[in-house]
């Protein structure tokens, strides 16, 4: 008996082998884990892939949601051409392809004001105008799981899927002239005249709307919160040529009014034309463009550069002339070139690089004209501003102190269709809110002297232009959920 209980005191107090039976009990767990963790992480792999392909489809389709008749058509192209996602990690690894048939779409005209809300059946659409939002759900994607789940009572396979929202606020202009011009293209679709070959050269006679809403009449705009946007910083903003607020094409805030004597001055600052709405060499007060050539001489034999008016002789003082017709107030395209190159003394050498697209020199023997816009240019690559004309005008400012860029001579402005009724309401209330179908530039070609603002149309934005839009318009597209 003392053998006996001696040898179960040594078993019971031997430790050898302890390892061993502890890494018997715990391997299952640690392989289960493991397994979890790599479950855990194939699934936040597919789910991610997933996700990924829901955001792209979901900003695809929502670039194209600006607000025209065919958005949700081109909407439904951009998906089903443009965007696959290949992903892993599903059915046990196997590889797929998510296309626009693993998808469902809802058009949203608005969204809960809280994301913790869900998008209900009130907030859908099928009205492209009204179309701003798109929700892309992709269709659960089957799961394999490694660790054995049903072991436990689980299962080992589920779905994942993703949800994605994405908007489009349309086309937003910063630092844009504070004005709207009525679509001077009615009936064309307007993202598409640049295709005409002369649309780069034709002149517009921008004349203020009052009540009627022709093409090519014209209006302020003014910011959002300020309904009493008077005179004075109308006219400051149009000089800076810069409203104190971007602008978005889903809705403009105009403020119909007046082309008043102040206003005038306001464009003209870019010609050097300063007075008593503007006075000269003030830090208020905007510089001119570097090339100012108008057609004007000295006020009474003086030669004061801060007093110039208009010259008749235009044989002499030679401006960048209007079109020689006009249909309503959209030019031919056809200009006194030649009558501009004879007045200011240009010749056949300054000329010389002066080409066309062909890159053929724009002398008596090329059929096309430039554009007024190219030529401004033109002048100053060449160092042909200080020039003088016939008459002694040069191009170069001297009555202000600075000088800006060559955009000064620009203007941006939003482009409304008139013609709608419901935009003619909004005008007609004198502080509407319609929206724009677009944003367009215009080369000043003269000095304002009257009731018509006379320019050449130069670009629109989107990707058609000419790039003179590039810095201001963009399209404010994000994804929401």
């Amino acid at each position: 008996m003392r053998l006996v209980s001696k040898k179960i005191r040594e078993f019971r107090d031997d430790e050898r082998g302890m390892a061993l039976v502890l890494v018997s009990i715990m391997l299952p767990v640690i392989i289960g884990f493991s397994l979890l963790v790599i479950d855990w992480s194939r699934a936040g792999n597919l789910h991610n892939d997933l996700q990924k392909a829901a955001d792209a489809f979901a900003i695809a389709a929502a670039y194209e949601l600006d607000g025209r008749s065919d958005s949700i058509d081109r909407a439904n192209r951009a998906v089903a051409n443009l965007v696959d996602n290949t992903y892993r990690f599903s059915d046990a690894g196997a590889q797929q392809v998510l296309t626009a048939a693993g998808i469902t779409m809802r058009y949203l005209h608005g969204l809960p004001a809280s994301d913790a809300d869900p998008i209900t059946a009130s907030y859908e659409t099928s009205d492209p105008a009204l179309a701003q939002f798109v929700e892309v759900t992709v269709t659960p994607t089957g799961f394999s799981a490694i660790f054995p789940a049903s072991f436990l009572g689980g299962t080992d396979s589920f779905n994942l899927g993703a949800v994605a929202v994405a908007g489009n606020a349309g086309a937003v202009v910063c630092e844009m002239t504070p004005m709207f011009i009525c679509n001077p293209f009615p009936g064309q679709p307007f993202h598409e005249v640049v295709n005409d070959d002369n649309f780069y050269r034709k002149s517009i006679k921008m004349v203020m709307g009052g009540t009627s809403w022709g093409p090519g009449n014209f209006g302020f705009l003014r910011p959002e919160e300020d309904h009493g946007y008077g005179e004075n910083k109308l006219a400051a903003d149009l000089a800076w040529g810069s409203l104190p607020e971007c602008v978005s094409r889903r809705r403009v805030y105009t403020q119909t009014g007046n082309l008043t004597n102040k206003a005038k001055a306001a464009f003209n600052t870019r010609f050097d034309l300063y007075g008593a709405h503007f006075p000269v060499n003030q830090s208020s007060t905007p510089p001119p463009a570097p090339n100012i050539r108008k057609g004007f001489k000295y006020a009474g034999g003086s030669t004061n550069a801060c007093n110039m008016e208009p010259a008749t002789d235009q044989t002499r003082y030679r401006r960048l002339t209007a079109d020689t017709a006009f249909n309503g107030q959209i030019g031919n395209g056809q200009w006194d070139y030649y009558g501009y190159l004879d007045a200011n003394g240009f010749s056949d050498a300054d000329m010389a690089n002066f080409l066309d697209e062909s890159g053929q020199p724009y002398d008596r023997s090329n059929p096309n004209l430039p554009s007024r816009y190219d030529l401004y240019k033109y002048e100053m690559s060449e160092g042909l501003v200080p020039d003088p004309s016939l008459g002694g005008e040069v191009g170069t400012p001297a009555c202000h102190a600075d000088v800006g860029d060559e955009s000064r001579r620009l203007i941006h402005a939003a482009i409304l269709e008139c013609d709608d009724p419901a935009v003619q309401a909004e005008l007609n209330g004198q502080s509407g809110a319609p929206p724009a179908i677009g944003f367009a530039s215009f080369f000043l070609t003269e000095a304002v002297t009257s009731d018509e603002v006379l320019a050449e149309i130069v670009d629109i934005d989107g990707i058609q232009g000419r790039g003179t839009m590039t810095n201001f318009s963009r399209e404010d597209v994000q994804l929401y959920r």
